[in-house]
Order: structure tokens, then C-alpha cells, then sequence
């Protein structure tokens, strides 16, 4: 169900939950109303709009109560294009009700991508979506919403695909040459006014476009892999911050330790505390409501390099990781992505896949259990983990791998 979201200092209204649909070209009139009629009488309001990128769509929904679509914007298309894409946002309306948006390739709407419910209506959604491959994720509010809705120069108000928004009226045949033309004068005009308008906003357009091809064609050559830390750099770095934790503190004993990349040249290092014999003043950190265990976050310096580029077919891999896991005698769990819905021929799908990884160490990877791990290609460390109470030593990895029969974009140097 299509809603209508306002915004103090804004005009007019912004309409959420549309059906979107891919367009070859500009629809005309006859065919957006041909479609409301597909999809039922009661879809009959409609936009158009096109992305910097080129990418055209038609978003449909029923009409909404005390609202009219001339005064109404889709708020999905003033909001695509402002994150980098592929990305998914979940925007929190009021009580349990959230508008949820996801956008790909073009900076455009997939189908589904445009909804209005709860988050147990939506996260079923969102959960499909994800088989898609790699998203940036996005949580928000209504102010967010209403930051994002300033920018809506160049989208167009919605209309009515069944009736149009001019109508005649019948009149005497005396009269009818004379009102035709000073119609036809008047329309000339206003189509002149509109095409004019029309090429300066394509002009606009272009120049954005232009710029943002060449940020996408950059996108694609780094892949999401290549960003992330290689695993015995990865290693070297949280030995370093392990080398330096100190295990005892006023009373309070180290419980857990764990190792995140956070940036190219940062840690996130995670602490649990438990106390032994100390008192509350001097817990490190945030204490826990029982006030037995307390939890520190801090930095650790860090030099990542971009890591290898190469990744290898979906089962060379899983043969790959679990060779590394049998060789070192490690306990692995291997879970792989949510199956692919079934191609729409439209909504583009990331040529490679993401496993996840759980894999039991047993002492500290830097000291011989990690030894081999990188010559699985593909696999990032993201996690280090060690518990005091059993002494074990854990760590979390994603293994990326092309589709079966899928190939990575060439690489320009």
C-alpha cells in the first residue's frame, strides 16, 4: 500500500511503495497507460523517471486517500541515486512501520524495491534481495528521509495514467473553433516552455552522468574483495595488538578478546572482562548490569595494502578452504549464500558469491594454524577471536567466488 510522507520546509508530498518497472525509452502516454491497465485500474497513478546513469523506470501505485499526484513526488527516485550503488536502505517511519528501498546497477529501483510495512513484512524482502550479491546497507529515519528529499530537483510529479491531467468539456459547435484556438496557441506555448525545460534538465543530466560512469566503471574493477585485508596481513596486525593486551587488570581478569579490521590503517579490538577479586570502580570499560563483566573497545594502528585481486570458481573454492582446514587439522564450517531468485532479465546480479566461513584455530592463528590460509584465493579474514574460559582461538573469514560460469569485468590498467 502506497503511502504519502511529508516534511516540515518541504512542498507538496512524497509518495513511497510504488511498483517499479526497467523502461527501454522515455514510455509515452498511451503505453504507461496500457501498463496501469496490466496491472489493474486501481494502479493508475504513475512517474517516470530517469537515472543520471540513463536508466529509465516507471513506478505505479493505487491512488492514494487525500492526496492528489500532481502534487506528489516518488520518493524512491530522489533518494537512489544519493548512496553509492548497490545499496539497501530500511528507514524507520513511526511505531513498526518502515519504507524499505533497494537499488543496483544504473541507480535504479529493482522490482520490490520500493516497500511499506513491518519489519516482518519486510525482512523476507530483504533477505531475497541479498541472494542478489553485495549491497552497502543502510538504516534511517525521517530525517534522514527528509535530508535526502531536498535534493528533488529534476523528478518529475506523479499522474494519473488513465485520465491525464487535462480535460474538455462539450460546448456549443459555435463556439468550439475559437476555444480550439486559443488551445492550440496556448499548448504550442506551453510545449515550447516544456522542451526547454526538458533539455536543460537532460543537459544537467549528462554532465552528472558523465562523472558517475566513470566512478562506476572504477567500481566494478574494485571489487569488494580488494578492499579487505589480506589474511596474514590481517594476522601480523592483531598479533601485534594480542602482543600488547594485557591479561589482568585491578582485580579484573581478560574473558574474551577479539580482532575486526576497522579501516586501511585501524583495528577494532573488542575486550570482555571478568572480575576476579575486583571492585566496580576500577572495571575497564562499560560494566554489565550484574557487575561481574565489563566490555572495552579501543584502536589498534594498522597498514593494510589492497589485496590480490584473484578469485576462483564457487567449488575450487570450497575445495581450496577445506584442503587448508584438513592439512592444519581445523574444525570449518562452510555456509553458503541464499540461492538466487529466479532471473527477472532485469535487476543485474554480481558475477561472484560470498561464503562465510567459521573456523576453529585452537591457538593463535600467527603460530602455525593460519599458515597456508592464504593461498586460498578469495578468503579475507574478518575476525580473531580467543575465550579465556575453554582457551580457545576462533576466527570468521568470508570466501569470495565467481558463479558458476561467471567471470570477473576486464581489468584496465
Amino acid at each position: 500500500m502506497a503511502k504519502v510522507l511529508s516534511f516540515p520546509g518541504l512542498k507538496g508530498g512524497f509518495a513511497i511503495g510504488l511498483s517499479w518497472q526497467h523502461e527501454e525509452a522515455q514510455p509515452s502516454k498511451s503505453a504507461l497507460r496500457a501498463r496501469a491497465l496490466d496491472l489493474g485500474r486501481n494502479h493508475r497513478w504513475c512517474a517516470v523517471h530517469e537515472s543520471a546513469e540513463g536508466a529509465v523506470q516507471s513506478g505505479f501505485c493505487e491512488p492514494i486517500e487525500n492526496a492528489k499526484p500532481a502534487g506528489l513526488k516518488p520518493l524512491a527516485a530522489i533518494v537512489a541515486g544519493q548512496h553509492r550503488q548497490p545499496w539497501m536502505g530500511l528507514f524507520h517511519l513511526r511505531g513498526n512501520l518502515y519504507w524499505y528501498i533497494a537499488v543496483r546497477q544504473g541507480h535504479a529501483v529493482i522490482a520490490g524495491g520500493d516497500r511499506v510495512g513491518t519489519l516482518e513484512e519486510l525482512n523476507p524482502i530483504r533477505d531475497r534481495h541479498r541472494a542478489l550479491g553485495e549491497w552497502t546497507e543502510i538504516e534511517g529515519t525521517l530525517r534522514d528521509l527528509a535530508t535526502m528529499a531536498r535534493v528533488s530537483k529534476g523528478v518529475s510529479a506523479m499522474r494519473d495514467a488513465l485520465t491525464g491531467p487535462w480535460k474538455t468539456k462539450s460546448f456549443t459547435l459555435a463556439a468550439v473553433a475559437g476555444v480550439m484556438a486559443l488551445i492550440a496557441g496556448g499548448w504550442y506555448w506551453y510545449e515550447q516552455q516544456q522542451e526547454a525545460e526538458r533539455e536543460a534538465q537532460l543537459m544537467r543530466q549528462r554532465a552528472i552522468a558523465a562523472a558517475q560512469r566513470a566512478n562506476e566503471a572504477a567500481r566494478q574493477q574494485a571489487v569488494p574483495w580488494v578492499e579487505i585485508a589480506a589474511p596474514t596481513d590481517f594476522m601480523r596486525a592483531c598479533r601485534l595488538a594480542w602482543d600488547r593486551q594485557r591479561l589482568a587488570d585491578t582485580g579484573w581478569a581478560l574473558a574474551g578478546w577479539r580482532c575486526k579490521p576497522a579501516t586501511s590503517t585501524a583495528l577494532t579490538i573488542e575486550t570482555t572482562w571478568k572480575r576476579e577479586g575486583g571492585v566496580a570502580d576500577n572495571a575497564p570499560g562499560v560494566l554489565s548490569a550484574d557487575g561481574n563483566l565489563a566490555t572495552e573497545t579501543a584502536s589498534a594502528p594498522a597498514a593494510f595494502l589492497p589485496s590480490s585481486h584473484a578469485v576462483i570458481a564457487s567449488a575450487d573454492a570450497q575445495r581450496a578452504i577445506w584442503t587448508y582446514a584438513q592439512t592444519n587439522g581445523l574444525s570449518l564450517q562452510l555456509t553458503m549464500p541464499s540461492p538466487l531468485l529466479p532471473a527477472d532479465g532485469k535487476t543485474p546480479v554480481d558475477p561472484w558469491l560470498v561464503m562465510s566461513a567459521d573456523i576453529g584455530f585452537g591457538a593463535p592463528p600467527w603460530l602455525g594454524p593460519g599458515e597456508g590460509i592464504e593461498a586460498v584465493a578469495g578468503v579475507r579474514l574478518t575476525e580473531i577471536s580467543y575465550e579465556a574460559v575453554n582457551q580457545t582461538w576462533k576466527g570468521t573469514a568470508k570466501l569470495y567466488a565467481m558463479r558458476n560460469g561467471a567471470s570477473l569485468p576486464a581489468r584496465t590498467e
